[in-house]
């Protein structure tokens, strides 16, 4: 998929032997694609037009870094929305109906327990759902919920009229926790968003409310989590993310009937790989050519 004429050099950033150091003085480019950037290798990559990932997420690259060096950075352009909105559909529909816990049963023997009687189960079809960013991701989510006949409210910082068509209403962080059946969230990770999601805010959420992650870990204050759910602050959580990954067995949240976990794969499908390199080299070959890249990344520093 690369264009014709150009060099490839493969690096494994984890492998200590790799020559990274030494293609990044000579490169033009750098793909992303499920790693991060050290920062010494942007600040070593002077020839460096542009650091291309191949996620939505950013929290792997110093973007302040890059941008005083005047490196742009730029995501995927939204060529995983679609596996990822899907993913975080499947997570609400497999938490609300106990899948995992019916599933275990099932191979096990246990046909029909008290637990699966169904008094315990809930439905998403009318439910009010929350969604914290309204990208691509999010929008997507929306878009999906509304064949649920879903209420849909969203937090963003700008208004987003496709969500809107969609039946979607704007509003603040409070009125959505609080209003919400479902918490599903699509923000990137920042400084601003570390922890987003912590005591105070699950103290504000209903009882029967469950959350849904499919963005970034440290997006949620994993303590807090446990706690609300061990202490029914909350019903259910359905993670893709965690705040350390890969994640120790020991983790309390393993142990939990109300959590379903997987190990961050919302965006990986045989679909979404050839789309997000598409886009990449697309926009690689854009910068190549003069263009600004689509998808940069802006932060005021």
């Amino acid at each position: 998929m690369a264009p014709k004429g150009w060099r490839l050099n493969l690096v494994n950033d984890s492998d200590e032997n790799s020559n990274l150091d030494s293609i990044a003085k000579t490169s033009d480019f750098i793909l992303v694609f499920g790693h991060s950037v050290p920062d010494h290798i942007i600040r070593t990559g002077r020839k460096i037009k542009l650091i291309q990932l191949c996620s939505a997420g950013f929290d792997g690259v110093n973007i302040e870094l890059a941008q005083k060096l005047g490196i742009p950075v730029a995501t995927n352009g939204g060529a995983n929305s679609v596996p990822v909105a899907e993913f975080a559909i499947t997570l609400m529909l497999g938490t609300i109906r106990h899948l995992i816990v019916a599933h275990k049963n099932t191979i096990n023997g246990n046909w029909m327990t008290p637990d699966l009687n169904g008094y315990n189960s809930y439905e998403l079809y009318e439910k009010t759902v929350g969604i914290i960013g309204a990208g691509r991701i999010g929008t997507n989510v929306i878009r999906i919920l509304s064949g649920f006949r879903a209420k849909t409210l969203y937090y963003d910082q700008i208004k987003n009229k496709e969500a809107e068509m969609h039946g979607a209403k704007k509003t603040d962080l409070a009125t959505l926790l609080s209003k919400s059946d479902i918490v599903s969230v699509h923000i990137p990770l920042t400084k601003k968003t570390k922890n987003l999601i912590g005591t105070k805010e699950f103290s504000i959420m209903k009882p029967k409310c469950i959350l849904i992650n499919t963005s970034r870990g440290e997006v949620v204050d994993e303590k807090a989590l446990v706690d609300a759910l061990t202490n029914s602050k909350i019903w259910g959580a359905g993670l893709d993310v965690f705040s350390i990954e890969p994640t120790e067995a020991t983790n309390p949240l393993f142990a939990l009937d109300n959590v379903v976990s997987t190990p961050h794969i919302a965006g990986k499908t045989s679909e979404s790989y050839p789309r997000r390199l598409s886009f990449a080299f697309e926009n690689m070959l854009a910068v190549w050519n003069g263009k600004t890249p689509k998808s940069e990344i802006t932060l005021t520093i």
